[in-house]
């Protein structure tokens, strides 16, 4: 059935390429709702010929899960500036790790309050559901930056927590789809807490050490080519020994390696003799984030909209008080105290509205199983944030980002 695939994947390539341009002149349309359009309308053309799309859930998983993650992680981790990560950390980290278990406890409730029902009043679902719609989108929030100062403050705390919540974000939904799947498990919350923390340590552990190993490797040599070749490897080599070897958490693992071997290459080198290495791993993002925006619109469905509205709509509701209330209350707070430069509010009001939901999200909905009971309604609700957040919260944080910057 990959064959069928294989020739819709390619459309929303060339798609991208053909349209990047014309896109980037306006702000009515983003690349990720055009490719999502082009991908439906394509698809329900195909189907109504009487023609297979070959979208099976094992096809979307290995695709999503053993490819295009790893991608979308590693060009974001290469390609961040760690010394502007490293000076907003504590920040960062606390919007990426406890915040967002914040976050995701905050959404579940809301969920569980309004629409339990539709997920049979199961606490496991409802948290499930908080977690892959608390995700931010590095690849999103960078394109409508681009055009800003790389130093703002505001602009490195939203792409380092883009980057580091994904990575705690997947490695949530795979603990906990991997239970539910499992008939007659009850979830035993500290167990799973404490296993959740082993496999986050575990995990970056690895990353470090093949990140250091590799940059070891491909220092003597002083070829771009081969280093970019290398740095391939390592992306799948780290997400392949953590993941299938070791059993931890191989995106985990994969944004460490990323982040530790771009550390230590612009560390000695001079920023021209890695630019063509870390590059080229923009054009590899951008395909995968096409060929993941192209998918969705190809899984859409009327029904999904005519069915499970109701849980959209409490999904989005639950995704913004909850990235609300963690802003508001968690990093304006934590900004004020000693040795951290305080967030204004105009600032805090930027960080709201930059934490968009886009290509993580919709690449844990498409790989969600169809063995996870409700998996239908949880996958419609997350599609229903991530396609308000692409439409609406992405040209609300626009229109508020450029009017801070001509102040």
């Amino acid at each position: 059935m990959i064959g069928n695939l294989l020739p819709f994947l390619m459309f929303g390539i060339l798609a991208a390429a053909l349209l990047a341009r014309p896109l980037s002149r306006q702000s009515l349309v983003s690349m990720p709702v055009a490719l999502i359009l082009l991908g439906f309308f394509s698809s329900e053309i195909w189907v109504w010929l009487g023609q297979d799309t070959g979208l099976r859930w094992e096809i979307l998983r290995d695709l999503v899960f053993y490819l295009l993650l790893p991608i979308l992680i590693f060009e974001a981790a290469v390609n961040i500036n760690v010394q502007q990560l490293r000076s907003e950390g504590l920040l960062v980290f606390s919007l990426a790790v406890p915040l967002l278990m914040v976050a995701t406890l905050l959404s579940a409730m809301v969920i569980q309050s309004l629409v339990g029902g539709l997920l049979g009043h199961t606490w496991a679902l409802a948290f499930l559901c908080g977690s892959m719609i608390s995700a931010t989108d590095p690849t999103t929030a960078g394109a409508i930056l681009n055009g800003s100062d790389s130093s703002d403050r505001v602009v490195s705390i939203l792409r380092g927590e883009s980057l580091v919540n994904d990575a705690t974000t997947i490695t949530l939904f795979i603990m906990i789809s991997s239970l539910l799947t499992i008939p007659g498990y009850d979830l035993n919350w500290l167990e799973f807490a404490g296993r959740f923390s082993l496999v986050l340590a575990g995990s970056v552990l690895v990353g470090l050490f093949l990140g250091w190993l590799f940059d070891r490797i491909i220092r003597p040599l002083d070829d771009v080519v081969l280093t970019t070749s290398a740095t391939l490897v390592l992306a799948f080599a780290s997400f392949w020994a953590s993941e299938h070897v070791l059993g931890w958490s191989g995106v985990v693992a994969t944004l460490s390696a990323g982040l530790t071997i771009a550390w230590l290459q612009r560390k000695d080198l001079e920023e021209q003799d890695v630019a063509f290495a870390f590059g080229s791993w923009r054009t590899l993002g951008f395909l995968a984030d096409a060929m993941l925006f192209f998918l969705v619109g190809m899984s859409i469905t009327i029904d999904m909209f005519h069915i499970h509205w109701l849980a959209m709509l409490v999904g989005v509701l639950a995704a913004v008080i909850s990235r609300a209330v963690i802003v508001f209350f968690g990093a304006g707070l934590l900004s004020r105290l000693p040795r951290q430069k305080p967030l204004s509010m105009g600032e805090q009001n930027l960080v709201l509205w930059g934490g968009i939901r886009g290509a993580v999200a919709i690449a844990l909905a498409l790989s969600l199983s169809t063995e996870v009971p409700h998996w239908y309604t949880i996958q419609s609700m997350v599609y229903g944030v991530a396609l308000f957040s692409l439409v609406f919260q992405a040209p609300i944080f626009s229109y508020f980002s450029k009017r801070r910057r001509q102040k």
